[in-house]
């Protein structure tokens, strides 16, 4: 994984766009166009569903109460959610997801014998809601895709692997000479060779392994549990 500087990237595009101590595109303007390209690539790993970003949040639920708690100001996209009550810390499960359809499933006599449900959770807007209320308490931790890198936040693009960052440079540079009214036919046929390339390439990470199966959703899943 490369770190690439604001800076530098900003001086890629302006070779790129042959606009090299030119003031017709501000900086802050190839800023802009480089975070609509860095968002565009963030998308295309993302999709590949390889992990290449992943991040985690914490929550604490309690016991007998309703529990719904704001997801991190950087969340993106869910990736599973791992789950251990306070009264076996040791046993951690995976939780399963449920529907806006499903909300009311846990509300009837069943669920009040004795047999309880391990907890599900569901993401609405920007909340992170579980159910049903949990007997002991416990602990659930969220593991996300935080949302793409942002220059304006930051000067350096972090955890992109090297030459991926060129897709950034070349969505920033057609915008740059789109801007100037100029021809963009070279750039968008080698960003679409670009995109093409890291598509196969960022598939199978784990190359030693490449072969995936079906994945067996009982594992690591307690479904019901007695309290």
């Amino acid at each position: 994984m490369g770190s690439f500087a604001k800076t530098d990237l900003i001086a890629r595009v302006r070779r790129r766009a042959d606009m090299v101590g030119s003031n017709f595109v501000s900086d802050v303007e190839v800023t802009d166009y480089l975070n609509q390209g860095i968002a565009e690539l963030h998308d295309i790993l993302v999709t590949k569903y390889e992990d290449y970003s992943l991040s985690s949040a914490t929550f604490t639920l309690t016991a007998g109460e309703d529990n719904e708690f704001d997801l991190p100001s950087d969340f993106y996209k869910c990736l599973g959610v791992d789950y251990a009550t306070n009264s076996n810390s040791t046993t951690v499960v995976n939780l399963r997801s449920y529907n806006f359809g499903e909300r009311n499933m846990y509300n009837n006599l069943f669920y009040n014998t004795g047999l309880v449900a391990t907890p599900r959770y569901h993401i609405q807007g920007t909340r992170l809601k579980f159910i049903p209320k949990p007997t002991t308490g416990g602990t659930a931790t969220l593991f996300y895709v935080p949302e793409a890198q942002q220059l304006t936040n930051t000067d350096t693009l972090l955890n992109i692997p090297n030459g991926y960052e060129e897709y950034a440079v070349i969505c920033a540079a057609i915008n740059c000479l789109q801007k100037e009214e100029t021809d963009v036919r070279v750039l968008l046929t080698q960003k679409a060779a670009l995109k093409d390339r890291i598509e196969k390439a960022a598939t199978y990470r784990n190359a030693g392994d490449p072969t995936f199966a079906v994945r067996d959703v009982s594992v690591g899943v307690d479904e019901l549990f007695f309290v």
